[in-house]
């Protein structure tokens, strides 16, 4: 199985399977420009440039005939309207369009109840940090108590709960029918492997970098 992040950048002539995923690290970037003032310009560049590779790949490997989107549940019913919000004229909406305008189906990669467990762990994991949640434990529990260890069975059910995540995005993918091609847009950095028997294509252009290095720099 090939894990995201440890894929290298293909040769098209060494791809032989009959299915194929063009996979797009991304962070929310429209949601992150709001709070850190992003360049909108480069927003749209790194779609724009996600636009033309998977045109390039269209043109090479025939259409795609789904598009596998995380934070949505697998029996989700996911028109434009969803993406309505990034605005019908940028390069983001227009991706999608585009792809649905020529066939592909929009399908979630989550199983219901895990995004809102996965929000609800990251959230306590969050706040455990904060001096005055300790106090609140020790005032209810004792001074004794191991904070610390909740802290670690935190990061437990964290991984646990990303594993059952991961394993399920595999079996969704792993449905893809023979002879197609599917776009997986996803958080870069998330955990996850896919099924073999499927060519892996990442596209990641520049203006990623560009992207996570301002944030980076900001957030410092």
């Amino acid at each position: 199985m090939a894990e995201l992040g440890k894929i290298e950048k293909p040769e098209a002539k060494n791809f032989t399977a009959k299915r194929k995923l063009y996979v797009v690290p991304t962070l929310p970037f429209e949601e992150l420009a709001l709070e850190f003032k992003l360049d909108t310009a480069k927003i749209e560049r790194f779609w724009g440039e996600v636009r033309e590779k998977i045109g390039y790949f269209i043109s090479t490997y025939g259409n795609v005939s789904v598009l596998y989107l995380e934070g949505v549940n697998e029996d989700e019913k996911t028109g434009m309207e969803f993406f309505e919000k990034f605005g019908k004229e940028s390069n983001h909406y227009k991706l999608v369009k585009s792809l649905v305008d020529s066939g592909a189906a929009i399908r979630g990669i989550e199983k219901s109840g895990h995004i809102k467990r996965s929000k609800l762990l990251f959230e306590e994991y969050s706040k455990s940090f904060l001096p005055e949640v300790k106090e609140f434990h020790e005032g209810f529990y004792g001074k004794n108590i191991d904070f610390e260890g909740w802290r670690n069975y935190l990061v437990k059910m964290i991984r646990e709960m990303q594993d059952e995540m991961g394993a399920h995005a595999l079996k969704i993918i792993g449905e893809q029918p023979e002879n197609t091609s599917g776009i997986l847009i996803i958080t870069d950095g998330r955990p996850i492997e896919f099924p073999q028997g499927i060519d892996v294509f990442q596209i990641r252009p520049p203006a990623f970098d560009e992207i996570a290095r301002t944030i980076r720099e900001i957030a410092k």
